[in-house]
């Protein structure tokens, strides 16, 4: 167990989450928790399809664990900086959609459109 894990199990701030942002997440999201409360992944452009969330997550700003974990490995770092800007961003967006196109698409008993996407349909 790491340093990230006793964090998420005390119930303390990321230790390398930046500090002015953990403080307003504790505001937004008290303990025990609401379900109904929401927080902005990128509360700077939260209707915009743009790079900024790259932005944010090198301001140590990152909402979710996964995110701070993209800067914990220099390989990672280095293309969350790459994607920050807007024309690198677009560029790697429209290649990962081609590779996309190329996935066979599941048909038939082979899969299944789910009602609730956290929840495979019952049988």
């Amino acid at each position: 167990m790491d340093i990230k894990d006793l964090v998420v199990l005390s119930g303390d701030a990321d230790p390398s989450l930046n500090a002015t942002y953990a403080e307003f997440l504790k505001v937004e999201c008290p303990n025990p928790p609401n379900p109904a409360t929401t927080v902005e992944m990128d509360p700077q452009s939260p209707l915009s399809f743009d790079s900024n969330y790259y932005r944010i997550v090198l301001q140590q700003k990152g909402l979710l664990q996964s995110d701070a974990a993209l800067l914990t490995d220099g390989n990672s770092a280095n293309i969350v900086s790459q994607l920050q800007d807007p024309n690198v961003f677009l560029s790697e967006f429209a290649k990962s959609v081609k590779k996309m196109g190329a996935v066979e698409v599941l048909t038939g008993n082979a899969g299944e459109i789910r009602k609730q996407c956290r929840v495979v349909n019952p049988k």
